[in-house]
């Protein structure tokens, strides 16, 4: 009895024994009061439901009825420490005698940190759940053998298979088309090297892009995949638009470019280059400061500079090229960003040539008609009005009367007169036709409007 004393007292395992009546404790060994923090004194003058949270009493005095008198393991419970801290025991007891009085011998061992961290396992195992189910990305997971060991409900939607269906099986036999493309060498490279890859492929059978990420993992890999085809779709029109818009400004004369901040050249027609290798007289594109005459290019500079002061204006410039006095009309329109701010000019130059030498010779027509009504309001007015007046003093009644011949000679003056005046006219009036002439030249047909 000695000996089974010290057992029990020395043993490492914290033991109680409480009478199964009353439950008083009536025996504790060293380990028990090293893992609840009382003395022996205050152990021994507790009851057995004052180490448990309130809660789980009721269930501890149903657990006690007909317990049976051999070995029983009565799983996993919360006790309460002095301090009122709540741990996990697993609780193992049997009926026994103690002093005479009806009472269970207990084994309470400590599981509070395995409890605790399978806790955390276990939530954190639910968390990642929670989050790989609620992603926007596909997800899903391969052990070593290419069975789907993860398949979450975005991977589903995309592409078309419920988890129930493919857990477990081979992916390759799953999706058998997934080993066209990229999809097997990238998951194979992946898995048997243990890095991670990036690719984007298309699964032909759903019409289905997708940006792929595969990671390696204990046990296989993990891929995330991101639904792309719109984007793919998106980028092919925007490719096309680019395509049509560089065959559209590709397929005219007039000179169209663009230009940042700092004078680099952001894009550019076909004739923009053109025109700038015959200014440079390179054609590789690498055009700086020192290629331009000086004061062409601080003209320019000027010109950028109202741009970028937020001015979209429109000039026109007289200049040679190839040997002809040209003349064009330049727009420049600042380019703004997402927030407004200018970060480049876009520029079109139309050659007005024809239209600008048609106004001149417009306007020196109009000149010439000027001068002509002039000539008509005011020249032909005096020797008609001389002619008109003398008119007026012939002597119709008697036309041997001698002042008759006097007037006769003053009219035929003023009629010699108003005939240079009218010959005049005519001259500048033919001068006025070649001026349509040369127009009509100029265009290869006369203006509409012109007769």
């Amino acid at each position: 009895m000695k000996n089974y004393g010290r057992l029990f007292n020395e043993s490492p395992a914290p033991m109680y024994i409480y009478d199964d009546r009353t439950y008083d404790f009536l025996a504790v060994n060293d380990a028990t009061l090293h893992q609840y923090g009382y003395s022996r004194e205050e152990f021994l003058s507790l009851k057995v439901t004052q180490i448990r949270p309130s809660h789980t009493i009721e269930f501890f005095i149903k657990a006690n009825v007909n317990v049976p008198d051999s070995y029983f393991d009565f799983g996993m419970w919360q006790h309460c420490r002095k301090n009122g801290d709540i741990f996990y025991v697993h609780i193992y007891a049997h009926s026994t005698k103690f002093n005479g009085r009806n009472a269970k011998s207990v084994l309470a061992v400590d599981i509070d940190q395995k409890v605790r961290t399978e806790m955390a396992v276990a939530e954190k195992s639910a968390e990642i759940h929670d989050i790989l189910e609620s992603i926007t990305d596909g997800f899903y997971a391969l052990n070593r053998n290419w069975e789907i060991t993860y398949f979450n409900k975005t991977a589903e939607k995309v592409l078309g298979r419920r988890r129930e269906e493919v857990i477990g099986k081979d992916l390759w036999d799953s999706f058998p088309h997934s080993r066209e493309g990229k999809f097997y060498e990238e998951y194979e490279r992946a898995m048997t090297h243990r890095i991670s890859v990036h690719f984007e492929e298309l699964y032909a059978p759903l019409g289905v892009w997708g940006s792929m990420n595969v990671y390696p993992t204990k046990d296989g890999i993990a891929v995330y995949f991101v639904d792309i085809t719109e984007q793919k779709k998106i980028q092919q029109k925007i490719a096309n638009d680019e395509r049509s818009l560089r065959a559209i400004i590709n397929n005219t004369t007039d000179i169209i470019w663009s230009v940042d901040r700092q004078n680099n050249i952001i894009s550019a027609n076909d004739a923009f280059w053109k025109r700038l290798a015959w200014i440079t007289g390179k054609t590789d594109g690498t055009v700086n400061e020192a290629d331009f005459n000086q004061e062409r290019f601080l003209r320019w500079q000027d010109y950028f500079k109202r741009a970028f002061e937020g001015e979209a204006y429109k000039i026109v410039v007289e200049d040679l090229y190839d040997g002809k006095e040209i003349f064009e009309e330049i727009s420049f329109n600042p380019i703004c960003d997402i927030n407004d701010e200018i970060i480049g000019i876009s520029c079109f130059s139309r050659d007005i040539t024809t239209q600008h030498l048609y106004l001149k010779r417009i306007e020196r027509q109009n000149a010439k008609f000027r001068e002509i009504a002039w000539s008509q309001s005011h020249e032909v007015r005096a020797p008609l009005s001389s002619i008109m007046g003398l008119t007026a003093l012939f002597n119709f009644e008697d036309i041997t009367d001698p002042e008759n011949k006097k007037i006769l000679r003053l009219i035929s003056d003023a009629s010699q007169q108003l005939d240079a005046v009218i010959r005049k006219i005519s001259a500048k009036a033919l001068e006025t036709e070649g001026m349509t002439d040369g127009v009509e030249s100029a265009y290869g047909c006369r203006p509409e409007g012109m007769g």
